[in-house]
C-alpha cells in the first residue's frame, strides 16, 4: 500500500489541475462565445450557417477549448486591462484560430472535428475553404470596428496579421514534410513554433497590448505564449497517435497513415536502425496500409516513444512557466496561468 502512494498522489494532483483548468476555461467561455455570436451578425448571410456550425454556436454543438482567447483575457486580466478592451482582442484571435483549423481538416484529411463531421466533409470543400475566408477577414474587422483606443487597434492588428503570415509559412512547411525525408528535431521544433507557437504567442501578446503594457511587457506575453504553443502542439500530435478519438473529437492515426511528420513519427525516423528503418517503411508508397495501424502504434509504445514525447512537452511547459514567472500579473492570474499550462503539458483532450 505504502508504495502506491506516490502514485496515487501524482494522479490527485493531475486531477486537481485538469478540474481547476476547466474552471478557467469555463470562466471566460460565455463571453468568448457571446462576442462570436455578435459576429455572425456581420457575415453574409451565404455563409452565416457553415460558420455557426464550425463555431460550435449551434444548441447542442460541442464547442472548442477556446484556449487562446483565454489566454488573452487572463493575460489582460492579470495585467490589469479593462474587459471591454480585451474581448474583442480575444474574439479576434480565436475567428484566426477557426479560420486555420477549417484549412486544417481539408488538408489532413480529417474528417471530424470537436467530435462532429469537419465542415468541408458536412458542407463540401468549397463551402468550407470560404466559410474560412469569412473568419479570417472578420477577425480583423473585429479590431478595427471595435471601440479601442487607436494606439491598441494598431498593435494588436500587426501583432496578429504578423502572427497569421507566420502561422501560414509554418503550415506549408508541415505539408512540404508530409511523406518527405525524416526530418530532424530542430528542424520539427522550428516549424511547430511557426506552425502552432505563433499564434498562441499573439494571443498571449494581446492580453498585454489590451493593458497597455510596454514593449517589454508585450514581447515578454509573446515569448510565454509562443514556448507554451510548442508544448501545446507537442501533446497534439501525442494525442494525435496515443489518444482516444472520443476525447480528442479528432481521427487517432491519421497522422501516421498521411507521413505526416509528427512528434511521434520524427523520433521514430530519428532512432535506433531497426526503429528507424521500419518508420521509413510507412512513409515509402504506398503509405501505410490502416489494417498496420494498431501494430505501429504498439511498436511506438514498445520502443518508448511516448515516453519520449511526454519528456519533451513537459520540458518546454516548464520553459513556458519560467518566462511566465517574469511577467508582472497579478498574485491570482500567475496562479491560473501556471494551471492552465500544467494542464496543457498532460491533457487529453
Amino acid at each position: 500500500m505504502i508504495s502506491d502512494q506516490p502514485e496515487l498522489a501524482e494522479s490527485e494532483r493531475s486531477n486537481d489541475v485538469a478540474l481547476g483548468a476547466q474552471a478557467i476555461l469555463s470562466r471566460y467561455q460565455e463571453q468568448i462565445h457571446a462576442g462570436l455570436s455578435r459576429v455572425m451578425d456581420t457575415l453574409p448571410p451565404e455563409v452565416l450557417s457553415p460558420a455557426r456550425y464550425h463555431l460550435g454556436l449551434l444548441a447542442g454543438a460541442r464547442p472548442g477549448k477556446a484556449l487562446r482567447p483565454t489566454l488573452t483575457l487572463l493575460l489582460g486580466e492579470a495585467l490589469g486591462a479593462p474587459l471591454g478592451t480585451a474581448l474583442p482582442l480575444a474574439v479576434a484571435v480565436q475567428l484566426v484560430h477557426d479560420f486555420s483549423l477549417l484549412h486544417d481538416d481539408i488538408v489532413d484529411g480529417d474528417r471530424s472535428r470537436r467530435g462532429q463531421p469537419a465542415l468541408w466533409v458536412k458542407e463540401g470543400m468549397p463551402s468550407a475553404l470560404n466559410t474560412g475566408d469569412a473568419l479570417l477577414t472578420a477577425a480583423f474587422c473585429v479590431i478595427s470596428t471595435a471601440d479601442l483606443p487607436s494606439r491598441t487597434s494598431t498593435r494588436a492588428t500587426l501583432r496578429l496579421s504578423s502572427a497569421t503570415l507566420e502561422m501560414v509559412g509554418g503550415q506549408q512547411a508541415d505539408i512540404a514534410a508530409t511523406g518527405a525525408p525524416a526530418a530532424d528535431l530542430p528542424q520539427y521544433l522550428g516549424m511547430v513554433e511557426r506552425k502552432t507557437g505563433a499564434l498562441m504567442g499573439a494571443a498571449a501578446a494581446l492580453g498585454g497590448i489590451a493593458a497597455g503594457g510596454s514593449a517589454a511587457t508585450i514581447d515578454a506575453c509573446e515569448s510565454f505564449g509562443r514556448t507554451l504553443g510548442v508544448a501545446f502542439q507537442l501533446r497534439d500530435d501525442v494525442l494525435g497517435i496515443f489518444g482516444d478519438s472520443a476525447e480528442t473529437g479528432k481521427p487517432v492515426g491519421n497522422d501516421l497513415l498521411r507521413g505526416k511528420q509528427g512528434l511521434p513519427l520524427v523520433l521514430a525516423l530519428t532512432g535506433h536502425r531497426k526503429l528507424a528503418e521500419t518508420a521509413r517503411s510507412w512513409l515509402a508508397p504506398p503509405g501505410m496500409r490502416r489494417r498496420d495501424l494498431a501494430a505501429a502504434v504498439e511498436l511506438l509504445r514498445e520502443a518508448g516513444v511516448a515516453e519520449r514525447c511526454q519528456g519533451l512537452t513537459t520540458t518546454w511547459t516548464e520553459r513556458a512557466l519560467v518566462a511566465a514567472a517574469k511577467l508582472p500579473l497579478s498574485e491570482e492570474g500567475a496562479m491560473e496561468l501556471e494551471i492552465l499550462g500544467r494542464w496543457l503539458g498532460e491533457r487529453w483532450n
